[in-house]
């Protein structure tokens, strides 16, 4: 690191010299996971109220969230301002054409500025780990992990050009894991530290990369839809033994989990202090390092682990996530 990029960091670090950069349509931003929850509310949020450029990518086009963004296509000062486009991070060919496609539209306009690249996208699969099937583990680590590291990879030549910067949505599973969500954990903490090595090496070439950490969403997307779908999946692998020691268990543990199965229409997210926090991200001109939103509750949980001795910290986790467990599944059945 350079001595200039040192004060920089210094400067960030004490809050000197930064301001909010203006943006408008000539500034492009592309957001992944915005069929629903967090990145179908940051796509509108950046095209209503900031009037930016959007480029939505939808894993599947056909969704309600993602006919409503190809709906705000048509505004009223006759400039299209949102492009929705199909994305696929398990398949390398829909990667590059998504690059493709993005390259075709900062064609059209010479003031277009690709301004960031925003990782939203992720998958997840609830379940202990010896239930989790092959498949599951490695759709949870391909999607959140390597698929953001592939885009990443392919539009870096284009975000370097232009100086776009990159925000990585990573999650507080990757500050602390949580059990029932081991392989998700496992992916978002190592796209936490890809992020903090990413931010380093490409300050050199005046980019910044940002880790942003929004608070639980799980109720508000479909991020979950399918666990009921992923429950049945692991129950049929279950062996003999298995089924004899987890059955109830397992019953009792997805019953719970019911309430985040099935798809929910896409919401705009109502939170004025993590959409401070996201433009701030999205637009200082020396944005943090690191963005956290979260509950008093989560900020609590967060203090007493880090403080606390593990045997305390696994109890205190037990209780953050609040889930059946197998001891207490069987205490029940023992009344």
């Amino acid at each position: 690191m350079s001595g200039s990029q040192f004060f920089r960091a210094l400067g960030r670090t004490l809050g000197l010299g930064r301001k909010q950069l203006k943006v408008d349509s000539r500034h492009v931003v592309i957001i992944t996971g915005c069929d629903s929850g967090l990145g179908h509310s940051l796509a509108v949020y950046c095209h209503d109220l900031l009037r930016m450029t959007v480029v939505s990518c939808c894993h599947n086009l056909k969704s309600e969230g993602a006919k409503l963004l190809q709906a705000l296509n048509s505004c009223k000062d006759g400039q299209a301002r949102m492009h929705t486009l199909e994305l696929d991070l398990l398949e390398p060919d829909s990667i590059r054409r998504v690059h493709q496609q993005l390259k075709d539209i900062l064609a059209k306009d010479t003031s277009y500025r690709l301004t960031a690249l925003i990782n939203n996208a992720g998958v997840m699969c609830f379940g202990e780990f010896e239930w989790q099937i092959p498949e599951q583990i490695d759709n949870q680590i391909n999607c959140n992990l390597l698929g953001t590291m592939r885009l990443t990879r392919e539009l870096l030549p284009l975000l370097r050009q232009q100086r776009g910067r990159i925000i990585n949505v990573t999650s507080h599973c990757g500050l602390r894991a949580l059990p029932a969500l081991g392989p998700y954990a496992a992916s978002k903490a190592a796209l936490r530290f890809w992020t903090d090595a990413l931010r380093v090496e490409l300050q050199q070439y005046g980019m910044e990369v940002v880790n942003f950490i929004p608070g639980s969403f799980v109720l508000d997307s479909n991020i979950a839809a399918r666990q009921q779908q992923h429950a049945q999946k692991m129950r049929e692998a279950f062996s003999q033994e298995q089924h004899a020691l987890y059955d109830t268990y397992f019953e009792a543990f997805n019953s719970y989990l019911k309430v985040l199965s099935g798809f929910k229409p896409p919401n705009r997210l109502k939170n004025d202090s993590l959409l401070a926090k996201f433009k701030d991200a999205l637009t200082s001109s020396q944005p943090l390092d690191l963005y956290i939103e979260e509950p008093r509750r989560y900020c609590l949980y967060r203090w007493l682990f880090a403080i606390c001795p593990t045997p305390l910290v696994d109890w205190l986790t037990l209780r953050f996530c609040a889930m059946p467990t197998f001891e207490s599944t069987k205490r029940q059945n023992q009344m």
